[in-house]
């Protein structure tokens, strides 16, 4: 008879999450991920399969809970208010160490494989999200005929990948306010 799970994945999966946030893969340790999880050795490789696992859940899971962010750019009638708000959303969120899946990306080399996909479609559903919003805002005449929505949510993707990645040097949300609004004002 199997013994009752003593501990809650979803908690486990935040305490997981703030660690390999804050230190990254690689610099994050077997023996830290136990004491900061609570489970033994034998529970996170019987739960996750190790580290490896529990990095891909973790991240999984952080992603999963940003859906009221990227709900934003749902809000019907589409258009540039959903991307002014996602943007305000952004600087709004405690990221002192950039986004945890961004930083992933910086650490290509050194991730499980398996967690690659989880930031290729994080990152894509981002952008497919401010194209379309971008598409919508064109054919409500809040930008230019001629504006390129699938090229202008490319390129405000990057901007957001540095603006949450700039986050990390410690800069203030009020003091990026005005570089999104500067981006904003490009648009129309």
């Amino acid at each position: 008879m199997a013994r009752p799970k003593n501990y809650e994945r979803s908690e486990v999966l935040d305490r997981a999450s703030r660690l390999f946030w804050d230190k990254g893969y690689e610099g994050t340790h077997l023996a830290e991920l136990v004491d900061v999880t609570g489970l033994n050795r034998f529970s996170l490789y019987n739960e996750f399969g190790g580290k490896a696992g529990l990095f891909r859940a973790a991240l999984q899971h952080y992603v999963d809970g940003l859906a009221e962010l990227m709900a934003l750019l749902e809000h019907a009638p589409l258009g540039l208010a959903n991307v002014r708000a996602f943007h305000r959303a952004q600087l709004d969120l405690g990221f002192r160490h950039g986004c945890f899946a961004l930083n992933t990306i910086r650490e290509k080399h050194i991730v499980p494989p398996e967690a690659w996909p989880i930031v290729e479609a994080f990152t894509a559903d981002i952008t497919a999200g401010l194209q379309r919003n971008l598409h919508a805002a064109r054919d409500a005449g809040e930008l230019s005929p001629q504006a390129d929505p699938d090229r202008l949510g490319t390129v405000l993707a990057v901007f957001d990948m540095g603006l949450l990645s700039y986050r990390s040097l410690g800069a203030d949300p009020a003091e990026l306010l005005p570089l999104v609004e500067e981006i904003e004002r490009l648009l129309v």
